[in-house]
């Protein structure tokens, strides 16, 4: 089949993509065909269109159903995208018609909800910013979301580990907003605050309540013990985040991990003390994270400066 051009794209329609998602979740034409409200020979037949549009063979037909083809699997994330955003089109036309604003989707990670977006959220609706929804998790997940089109920008760290695929990370565009280090907390009360000298080794021997290991947070904690040649001690109480960890903290004599600057908020107050201790980890780089097609929305830079502008200097 000869490659598709750019004329020939234009007559791809949002239906195509439809029956590509069906087709690789169902394998079957005729559940594919269910879904889109049309007859098994009317999909055949949309599917041969489409292929012959494409000049890409999608699917290879047999007995046990449709299998998807290399080609199909190295196109699926951007036919999921697209379909995700139209799905949000469709969302903000709705809210538009009724004279309502569209929402601007964010992902945060947990320590930058609770160190600066408050501030953010203020400074974003006094400057006349529309509905906000967030959604938290760590940046792997969220960086995941943000790449299928289900949210307009993160705020987080960038994983070192599991990067998307070089063609997606071309279309990532990256503000960053601050350094933070990772410190241990305590009770106020604990008496390792008044010993004067401090080792990974006589840490070792505390009882902790920690992240779950694929948060960046618990890892920075594995990766100061292993340095001084020691495995991490496993935890004693496992949480979903650094704040459930901060609460247990105030109320016990477990020790914990958590962003220095979420950490000196919360010493504050009175509820925890952050230990004289460096656990000689790199400073997490956080950023905000957008994909290159939807930098350009309004919202999204209104919020971009309501958040550079609390972090300041």
């Amino acid at each position: 089949m000869p490659a598709a051009s750019s004329a020939s794209l234009s007559h791809l329609k949002f239906r195509h993509l439809q029956l590509v998602d069906h087709l690789v979740t169902h394998r079957t034409l005729h559940k594919a065909a269910r879904l889109l409200s049309i007859s098994q020979p009317a999909a055949t037949g949309m599917l041969n269109d489409l292929e012959q549009l494409l000049g890409l063979q999608l699917f290879t037909r047999s007995r046990q159903g449709m299998t998807p083809t290399p080609a199909t699997w190295a196109l699926l994330d951007k036919v999921r995208t697209l379909l995700n955003e139209f799905n949000d089109l469709t969302a903000a036309l709705e809210r538009v018609g009724q004279g309502r604003d569209t929402v601007l989707r964010l992902g945060v990670v947990p320590q930058a909800f609770v160190t600066y977006m408050p501030q953010a959220i203020e400074r974003f609706r006094a400057a006349g910013g529309g509905p906000l929804h967030t959604q938290e998790g760590t940046g792997r997940q969220l960086l995941d979301q943000l790449l299928a089109g289900q949210l307009d920008g993160v705020i987080g760290r960038l994983p070192s580990e599991g990067l998307p695929p070089q063609e997606q990370a071309a279309d990532l565009q990256m503000l960053p907003l601050y350094r933070d280090e990772v410190c241990v907390v305590a009770h106020p009360s604990h008496p390792i605050l008044q010993e004067r000298r401090m080792s990974f080794k006589r840490l070792a021997r505390e009882s902790w309540v920690l992240q779950r290991p694929d948060s960046s947070v618990r890892k920075a904690f594995g990766e100061a013990f292993m340095r001084a040649g020691l495995l991490p001690p496993d935890p004693a109480v496992e949480t979903a985040t650094y704040i459930q960890n901060i609460a247990v903290v105030a109320g016990s004599r477990l020790l914990s991990i958590a962003p220095r600057r979420a950490a000196e908020q919360q010493q504050a107050l009175g509820q925890i003390a952050i230990l004289n201790f460096r656990l000689g980890v790199e400073p997490m780089q956080v950023s905000l994270l957008v994909r290159g097609a939807t930098s350009h929305n309004a919202m999204l830079q209104l919020f971009r400066q309501a958040l550079t502008d609390s972090i300041g200097p």
